[in-house]
């Protein structure tokens, strides 16, 4: 829960930044682009934004709870303060990869009278001030776990029938870890490659023997210790 002492309406604002280290290259979601666009995003609103208040995350995977994240703990003690009232990011995934965090905390913020706001999302700035800010934000985040969600429901589906045939996974999968139950549980260090193989695919259109190859120059190996191939 965010309790901020004695809250002030002001133009005071904080920028949070994630990016995983093998993304840093990349001049749409590299630590100085995000700086730069949101710096300003900040001057055009006229916000006031230090360079202090700028948290920067690394190689931590979005699909953890926001607070949860170091760099995350670390901005909700800054917001307690009660000198802030407004909350920066570049890109909707760079903050939050869940819909239920992402209200939850949108609401946390609203609730200690600040403001979030998003430089890019789909190419349009989206401040939560606004209730069609708020709505915007919230039909682009169902929007966007919706893709995830199904995955993760074809995994319990099947996970269930195996249960129900009294048998279960002898090897976890890439990106998840098998617990006592035999159940599917988030390994989020591998998450995070997960997303870095999508990102290159999806975004920068690379083939999977090529991120294959990125992968195994990088030093990352499978979830037995063996070498990616190209049919990820």
């Amino acid at each position: 829960m965010l309790i901020v002492k004695s809250p002030q309406n002001n133009k005071n604002a904080t920028a949070y930044i994630r990016v995983s280290s093998q993304q840093q290259a990349n001049k749409g979601v590299s630590i100085d682009a995000q700086k730069r666009r949101i710096k300003e995003y900040a001057k055009f609103k006229g916000l006031n934004l230090d360079e202090k208040d700028i948290f920067v995350e690394e190689g931590v995977s979005g699909g953890i709870p926001i607070w949860e994240r170091p760099e995350g703990r670390a901005l909700k003690q800054r917001l307690q303060t009660g000198n802030y009232s407004h909350v920066i990011c570049m890109k909707l995934d760079r903050m939050f990869r869940l819909v239920s965090d992402m209200l939850h905390t949108v609401d946390e913020l609203a609730e200690a009278g600040m403001s979030f706001h998003i430089v890019d999302l789909n190419g349009e700035a989206i401040d939560t001030s606004s209730s069609m800010g708020r709505f915007m934000l919230t039909m682009m985040a169902a929007m966007a776990e919706m893709e995830r969600g199904l995955i993760s429901e074809r995994t319990r589906e099947g996970m269930i029938k195996m249960k129900s045939n009294h048998r279960k996974f002898k090897h976890s999968i890439y990106g998840w870890d098998v617990d006592k139950n035999g159940m599917l549980i988030p390994n989020w260090n591998e998450q995070n490659y997960i997303d870095y193989m999508r990102w290159q695919m999806d975004v920068n259109g690379m083939s999977a023997s090529s991120v294959a190859r990125s992968l195994n120059k990088l030093g990352v190996r499978g979830k037995r210790g063996g070498k990616w191939q190209g049919n990820l």
